[in-house]
């Protein structure tokens, strides 16, 4: 089964980011992730290690970015989670006599995937936070013009893209 955690670093990371102005706990963020704040406090605490997001404390204390989002790359996020981009090579139980060609397939399965590995984090290192978060953005500006019943028309003629948000086009 892939694991989430991936994921979930790079949604906190790109709701810190569309929403720097907040106030951010393990709880809020929790809430709004459908997961428990203490899976979460132990994601924030290897982000905050790796020196990413900062943790304040008492009143008024939450989480938020260190850096700006243009300077985290995805790659960056995978290597701090320690996320396999790639698939589960399965294990054969020690056999009574050796078995070279399982061995060698296995050995070579493995080379594909340390691999597939590399050249995943090579490509999310050019990929950006920045780029998630202007993406979640305009998804979520498109959604809200959309829940208040603008058409598709009233929408393109209407709004333009700046900075990662739809703004309307007077301004």
């Amino acid at each position: 089964m892939a694991s989430t955690q991936y994921a979930t670093a790079l949604h906190i990371l790109v709701l810190l980011a569309a929403e720097k102005e907040e106030t951010h706990t393990s709880t809020s963020l929790a809430a709004r992730m459908d997961t428990n704040p203490v899976v979460l406090r132990r994601m924030i605490a290897d982000l905050a290690q790796a020196r990413l997001v900062e943790t304040r404390r008492g009143a008024g204390g939450g989480v938020s970015l260190t850096l700006d989002p243009e300077e985290i790359t995805l790659g960056q996020v995978a290597d701090v989670i320690d996320a396999d981009m790639t698939f589960d090579v399965h294990h054969v139980p020690d056999q009574p006599e050796a078995d070279f060609m399982t061995d060698a397939a296995l050995a070579a399965i493995e080379a594909q995937r340390r691999e597939l590995h590399a050249a995943s984090i090579q490509e999310l290192d050019r990929i950006t936070l920045r780029d998630i978060m202007h993406a979640a953005t305009l998804r979520a500006d498109l959604a809200r013009l959309v829940a208040n019943g603008l058409s598709d028309d009233e929408i393109r003629s209407g709004f333009r893209i700046d900075n990662g948000r739809l703004v309307p086009v007077d301004s």
